[in-house]
């Protein structure tokens, strides 16, 4: 589907495709350059220009705020599904974080949701989110994404293991911050960075009574 794109342009197309349907409107150059922490727009002119020329985006004047998805490619990320998200238990090392092997069932989604390709529960182990009213034994509701704001509560791959957490990315320094004081921050450097792999932010919670 992507063979012609680079893993850098497929990355750039991932980031402008999440905020479009994210946001509603697409993201400028100094947004994307920011989220790449880039130290100018020359770079992403370059991947924009690219997929532009491959017919992943359209542009009208060649602003940045006048990327669109092309009409076959606008509907990319949505299905016609039960309306029902796979519950995701303890990640598998290797296995993509939606593997068969990782589902533990199925719980219903709330309305605003529906259709949204990915998403899926992760049941909370733990009390390191209780500040953010996350607490053990609830459900999050994860809106698969590549990218998420500073801040952003999310779930997080790290060496494979999903873990909750207030999401931090600046220069080569990525933490990940606990919303209960009697937990550390997690905080990554340099190579140590690539360990950690964004799953999706979450978008709601859900809890038995």
């Amino acid at each position: 589907m992507y063979g012609d794109l680079t893993a850098r342009q497929k990355e750039f197309l991932d980031f402008i495709q999440s905020f479009i349907k994210d946001k509603g409107y697409p993201p400028s150059i100094r947004e994307v350059q920011h989220a790449f922490n880039l130290k100018s727009t020359k770079g992403v002119k370059g991947h924009i220009d690219r997929l532009v020329d491959k017919g992943y985006l359209n542009r009208k004047d060649g602003s940045a705020r006048a990327l669109s998805l092309p009409p076959h490619r606008a509907s990319f990320g949505r299905r016609t599904a039960d309306n029902q998200a796979p519950v995701i238990g303890r990640v598998a090392a290797g296995l993509p974080i939606l593997a068969e092997e990782n589902e533990e069932g199925r719980m219903p989604v709330p309305e605003r949701f529906h259709g949204i390709e990915g998403i899926f529960w992760l049941e909370v182990h733990g009390d390191s989110m209780i500040d953010e009213g996350i607490l053990d034994g609830d459900f999050v509701l994860v809106r698969p994404v590549p990218f998420v704001e500073e801040g952003t509560v999310t779930v997080v791959l790290v060496d494979d293991e999903a873990t909750v957490k207030k999401f931090y990315h600046r220069g080569d320094t990525i933490r990940l911050v606990p919303a209960n004081d009697h937990y550390k921050v997690m905080e990554f450097h340099g190579s140590a960075c690539a360990s950690i792999r964004v799953a999706g932010k979450v978008v709601a919670v859900f809890r038995f009574t």
